[in-house]
């Protein structure tokens, strides 16, 4: 079975059941913090650096028509694709747990230059927050029913002035992996009485 993610109400489906994504249950549970600040301007610029970068992953990026105001975001991720060598496995794919009831898109899940244990990788534009280790754990989880363990766990933060920073995550996530599940707990009962 397939999982179907519908971008315009950024809503996932498997096998007729509605999945609450990782991003709705970490916000639902207010472990995003303030997020009255976001702009859409910031999460427009969010998908298209995701966007981009995929395309770029794939070989299939126009770069001639690509806004100005993006090209930084790509010299970031290019000059980590230099240092790290990442041979990905799956680019942007949404996965999803009928046992958990969750679905959530994987940036990335691969290897890096070492090439020796595989990485789940999430690709930011915005500024490090503390929920983003239960992000990566929900979606670690997600991979190690379909490719087994997934050893690391890493963030890529793509800056606008063309450089990045690669945070890999604590080998042991049990922390965040219990935190993500309360959180998933509290979406679940809030979705069936609220």
């Amino acid at each position: 079975m397939t999982v179907a993610f519908d971008a315009a109400t950024h809503t996932y489906t498997a096998g007729g059941i509605a999945l609450p994504s990782v991003t709705q249950i970490i916000a639902g549970a207010g472990l995003m913090g303030d997020t009255s600040f976001w702009t859409d301007e910031a999460r427009d610029r969010g998908t298209h650096v995701h966007t981009m970068v995929a395309l770029a992953d794939i070989g299939d990026l126009d770069e001639d028509t690509l806004d100005p105001a993006l090209r930084p975001f790509l010299d970031a991720y290019r000059w980590f694709q230099h240092d790290h060598s990442p041979k990905w496995s799956l680019i942007e794919a949404p996965r999803y747990s009928l046992t958990l009831r969750y679905a959530g898109t994987v940036d990335r899940a691969g290897f890096l230059q070492d090439g020796k244990h595989p990485t789940v990788l999430d690709v930011k534009s915005g500024q490090p927050a503390a929920h983003h280790g239960i992000q990566v754990s929900a979606y670690r989880r997600l991979l190690s029913e379909e490719l087994g363990p997934i050893v690391n766990r890493a963030v890529l933060h793509l800056g606008a002035d063309g450089t990045y920073r690669l945070t890999k995550l604590p080998l042991d996530d049990r922390e965040d992996w219990a935190v993500f599940a309360a959180a998933l707990t509290i979406e679940s009962w809030k979705r069936a009485r609220i």
